[in-house]
C-alpha cells in the first residue's frame, strides 16, 4: 500500500514540527509549507498530496484563501483539507467549511483525535476516488456503446428505402420516423414494380437494439419476398414473409422460444388506375377523401387481421386482401401504434386513435410534406415531461395521377 503524503501548512516552525512528529509516528509521509504562497506553489507543481493540514492565520494568503483556490482548481479540488488552527469561534468554523474544508480542528488538539480525523478523511477520499474511477470507466464505456449505436443507426437508415423512389413519382408524401432509443423497431418499405407501387409500415417486436435487429431482418425478407413474388397481391406477400420469419427464427411453437415477429401494413397501388390493394397484421389503413360539395374530409378505413407476421395459432390462415378504388387527392395513411400509445395530456393518458384521426383531418389544409412537422409538434405538446413510450412511424401519401 502506498504511503499517504500529507502537506502541513503553518507559519510557526514549532507547530509544523509538532504536527510532523505526530504524523510520522502514524507512518505518514510529511512535507511542509511556511505560508499560503509556498503551499499553493507546492500543490500546483507536485499535486501528489493526499491531504492538507492548513493553518488559518498566516502572512500573505491566509488559510481560507488557500482552501478556496484549491476548490477552484480542477486538479486540487478533491484533496481533503483539515484546518488546524487556534481560531475557535463558531463564525470562523462556519467560514472554514464554506471555504471548502472537510474538517476543522482547534488548538490545542488531541493527537489521537487528529489522527482519527485524518484517517477518516483519507478513507473517504480513497472511496471517492474508487467511485470516480468507476464512474469515469462507465462514462467511457457508455460513450463507446453510444458511438456504436449511433453508427448502427446510420447503417439502419441507409438500409431504409431511398426517398428517391417516391420523389420520382410524387412530392406529396411524408414519413415521420422517431425512434424511441436511437435505433428503431419500426421501419417503412417502398418498392416499385412496373405500374405497381408497394409501400408498407412495420412495427417489430421491441425497440432499441432488439427491435432494430428485427427491422433489418424484416427489410431484408421483404425485399427478398417481393423479388420472388413480384406483382403478387399484398396478402400473399405477407403469407410468404410470415413463413420466412418463422423459419429464420426457428419458431416451432415451443412456449419457451422467442415470440418475435412484426406488425405490417402493406399496400399495392396501381399508378394508372389508382386501385389499391391492402393486407395487414394489426396495422389499419386510413384514407381521407374530401367531399367536393362541402369540403369536409370523409374517413375510409380498412381493418387489419389480428395476427402478427410470425408464429401464431392462425399461421396457416391467409391474410385478408382488401381492394379500394381511390380517387385523385385521396390521402392514404399507415402508422405504427407508437403515436397513439404515447402518454400525456392533462390526465396523462394515451393519445388514442380517434384523437389522432381528428388531428389528421384538422391538418389536411397543409401540404403533406408539412404535416410531419405538425404531427411531431403536437406530439411534443401532448407528451409534456413524459418520455417517448415507443418507436413512432407515420406514413402519409396523397393520391393523384402520377408520373412514372
Amino acid at each position: 500500500m502506498n504511503q499517504k503524503k500529507i502537506l502541513v501548512v503553518d507559519d510557526m516552525l514549532v507547530n509544523r514540527e509538532w504536527a510532523g512528529r505526530i504524523l510520522r509516528t502514524a507512518r505518514y509521509a510529511v512535507e511542509y509549507a511556511n505560508d499560503g504562497h509556498q503551499a499553493l506553489e507546492l500543490l500546483h507543481n507536485h499535486n501528489t498530496y493526499d491531504l492538507v493540514l492548513l493553518d488559518v492565520e498566516m502572512p500573505g494568503i491566509n488559510g481560507f484563501e488557500v482552501c478556496r483556490e484549491m476548490r477552484n482548481d480542477d486538479k486540487l479540488q478533491e484533496i481533503p483539507v483539515i484546518f488546524l488552527t487556534s481560531q475557535s469561534k463558531i463564525e470562523n468554523k462556519v467560514f472554514g467549511f464554506r471555504s471548502g474544508a472537510q474538517d476543522y480542528v482547534t488548538k490545542p488538539f488531541s493527537p489521537k483525535e487528529l489522527l482519527v480525523r485524518i484517517n477518516t478523511h483519507l478513507q473517504l477520499k480513497q472511496k471517492t476516488d474508487i467511485i470516480k474511477d468507476m464512474n469515469d470507466m462507465l462514462v467511457e464505456k457508455n460513450k463507446n456503446i453510444t458511438d456504436s449505436i449511433n453508427y448502427a443507426q446510420y447503417i439502419q437508415k441507409a438500409l431504409l428505402p431511398s426517398s428517391e423512389i417516391l420523389n420520382a413519382i410524387t412530392s406529396d408524401y411524408f414519413i415521420l420516423n422517431k425512434p424511441k432509443d436511437i435505433l428503431s423497431g419500426d421501419f417503412y418499405w417502398i418498392k416499385q414494380c412496373g405500374d405497381s407501387l408497394y409501400f408498407a409500415v412495420a412495427d417489430c417486436t421491441g425497440h432499441g437494439v432488439p427491435g432494430a435487429i428485427m427491422s433489418v431482418l424484416g427489410l431484408a425478407m421483404l425485399n427478398e419476398t417481393a423479388k420472388e413474388c413480384a406483382f403478387y397481391p399484398p396478402n400473399l406477400i405477407l403469407n410468404e414473409l410470415r413463413k420466412k420469419i418463422i423459419s429464420s427464427l426457428h419458431q416451432v411453437g415451443n412456449s419457451l422460444e422467442n415470440q418475435d415477429g412484426m406488425d405490417v401494413g402493406l399496400c399495392m397501388l396501381n399508378l394508372d388506375s389508382l386501385s389499391l390493394e391492402y393486407a395487414a397484421a394489426h396495422i389499419p389503413l386510413f384514407v381521407l377523401r374530401q367531399n367536393k360539395s362541402n369540403g369536409k374530409y370523409e374517413l375510409i378505413k380498412r381493418q387489419p387481421d389480428r395476427m402478427p407476421v410470425g408464429k401464431h395459432p392462425k399461421e396457416n390462415v391467409s391474410f385478408s386482401n382488401h381492394s379500394l378504388d381511390l380517387q385523385e387527392d385521396d390521402r392514404v395513411f399507415l402508422f405504427s401504434d407508437g403515436y397513439v400509445s404515447q402518454f400525456g395530456g392533462e390526465q396523462n393518458k394515451t393519445f388514442k386513435i380517434n384523437r389522432f384521426l381528428d388531428l389528421l383531418i384538422s391538418i389536411q389544409h397543409h401540404p403533406l410534406p408539412d404535416q410531419a412537422a405538425i404531427l411531431e409538434e403536437e406530439l411534443i405538446k401532448w407528451r409534456g415531461t413524459n418520455e417517448q413510450a415507443d418507436d413512432i412511424l407515420v406514413f402519409g401519401l396523397k393520391i393523384k395521377k402520377m408520373n412514372h
